[in-house]
């Protein structure tokens, strides 16, 4: 069942297993760092990445426990700075052509996640109606936060 959701810039939304976007965020963040001029996005995004290796635990509704902490994985990406959204698709797509050609075996399911992912961007850039491929029900509606570095 979904229990991890970000908004994309048009609305729609994507949504998976709260460990699958752990998973994911793990993967673009690890890419945001190999961009130049990402670093400060980086740094905000890389707080947002599960690690069960320093005590996260999860708070079993699409987050985890950090400390006294608990993080959410939903976000929108229409809060983070333009040039931080471009940095986002980047790292997500170098994660994918990684995957594709690393020896894992066990890649399959991230690879369909991430494509989809992807591919939902492709849709937007195009412009198509964003509820032609939504995991949510609705269009959600513009936010008033700025969050991240960048603005």
């Amino acid at each position: 069942m979904a229990s991890a959701f970000w908004t994309l810039e048009d609305g729609r939304g994507f949504s998976k297993r709260w460990t699958w976007v752990a998973y994911l965020l793990r993967l673009i963040t690890d890419e945001l760092k190999t961009i130049k001029g990402a670093e400060e996005f980086y740094s905000y995004l890389e707080r947002f990445v599960y690690r069960r290796e320093i005590g996260d635990e999860s708070n079993g509704y699409g987050g985890f426990f950090r400390e006294d902490e608990n993080i959410m994985f939903n976000f929108d990406l229409r809060t983070f700075a333009p040039k931080n959204r471009d940095f986002f698709w980047e790292a997500a797509q170098k994660a994918l052509t990684k995957l594709k050609i690393s020896e894992n075996s066990d890649k399959e399911g991230i690879i369909s996640i991430l494509t989809v992912l992807l591919d939902m961007h492709k849709r937007i850039k195009r412009g198509e109606n964003p509820m032609k491929l939504n995991h949510m029900r609705i269009v959600e509606p513009e936010p008033n936060e700025k969050l991240g570095p960048g603005w």
